[in-house]
């Protein structure tokens, strides 16, 4: 019987791809300096022109953080294109290590530190567009605004507390099947309260308004009862 000798392939010249991309997709360099140069202006402006009071202290900070952030994918990058470059990849290590430290977190090891850096970029790129300090919504920038969700029988506001900011846009109506019957409010009678419908709640069955059933009600004529 005659045994064949099987050799293996020869191994492919191209480079493997590793599993999962550092970046995916991959960023745009200029794209991020432009970027950065936005976040660096506010972040410094206010501060160059000792006017730092004008603007909220937290979207100042968020604007620092972001460009630290910037800075240190930027120089991950240079590091990733370059992998025998251990230069590059020493200061990308330093730049994640930064944003770190900006939010008082500890010291990770060079590789752990640009893996938990990639991972912020990711959150950063899916987050919604920050608001300008001059937001018409007059949230200063931080996306959020304090709105009173509760008042009594006879009107006086009992809470407040932040909710999103609208930009200054109108909210979206209700459907006349919302809790609030499309008006934005709902009663609680237990409480003799009117609070706002912060949410689109559709109630099946719930289409046309039923009036209360108590005359003195001082809400009984009031939309949607």
């Amino acid at each position: 019987m005659t045994h064949t000798l099987q050799t293996a392939p020869p191994a492919s010249q191209e480079p493997e791809t590793p599993a999962h991309p550092p970046y995916d997709p991959m960023p745009s360099i200029p794209r991020l300096i432009t970027e950065l140069t936005a976040e660096d202006f506010w972040h410094r402006y206010a501060r160059v022109r000792g006017d730092a009071e004008s603007f909220d202290a937290d979207y100042l900070n968020d604007r620092k953080r972001t460009a630290l952030l910037l800075r240190a994918v930027i120089a991950d990058l240079v590091a990733l294109a370059d992998p025998t470059n251990e230069h590059a990849a020493a200061d990308a290590a330093l730049a994640a290590n930064a944003v770190r430290s900006n939010g008082w977190y500890m010291t990770l090891p060079a590789q752990a530190a640009r893996e938990w850096l990639r991972e912020q970029y990711r959150e950063w790129e899916e987050s919604p567009a920050p608001h300008p300090p001059n937001c018409p919504g007059g949230c200063g920038g931080t996306g959020e605004v304090l709105t009173i969700l509760t008042w009594q029988d006879d009107g006086v506001p009992l809470h407040q507390e932040p909710v999103w900011c609208n930009r200054g846009e109108p909210e979206d109506p209700h459907g006349s099947d919302c809790e609030c019957r499309g008006t934005g409010y709902t009663y609680d009678r237990r409480y003799g309260e009117r609070h706002l419908c912060l949410s689109y709640r559709p109630q099946p069955g719930q289409d046309a308004p039923t009036r209360v059933a108590d005359p003195d009600d001082p809400w009984a004529n009031e939309p949607p009862f």
